[in-house]
């Protein structure tokens, strides 16, 4: 059977290296599949979730920006930030979006603060999405 060599990569480290069956992520304007023989295609991405599957499982990871290519069923994902589901902490993310939602209250509306506040949030909002599953 046929499979997509999958690189995760950050400036950091490489977060995932192996075959798969599919794969989801979160492009700048929605979610994006790729399955075996996808079209070539480079795309930036937003704040989400990348699903990658196999025939057994799937692995959770969460992405802050960066491009995703797939060419010749070699998928690579070069990720601003990108964590893996088991480094990210349900209530800890919680705690944090709780502060931003006072700071938020409490900063001038469209100012450089109260913006920088809502980008926080769509950060946060997607590590909880990853972390919840």
């Amino acid at each position: 059977m046929k499979k997509i060599a999958c690189s995760i990569l950050t400036p950091e480290r490489y977060l995932f290296d192996g075959e798969i069956a599919f794969a989801v992520v979160q492009a700048h304007n929605g979610e994006m599949g790729f399955l075996v023989d996808h079209a070539p295609l480079i795309s930036s991405l937003g704040y989400g979730e990348i699903r990658l599957s196999d025939a057994k499982t799937t692995s959770y990871f969460v992405v802050e920006g960066g491009v995703v290519q797939i060419r010749d069923n070699k998928l690579i994902i070069l990720a601003e930030k990108a964590l893996k589901k088991d480094e990210l902490n349900k209530d800890e993310i919680e705690d944090k979006l709780k502060e931003l939602r006072q700071k938020e209250r409490e900063s001038k509306l469209f100012s450089a603060e109260w913006l920088h506040i809502l980008d926080d949030k769509k950060r946060l909002y997607a590590r909880l999405r990853v972390a919840k599953r």
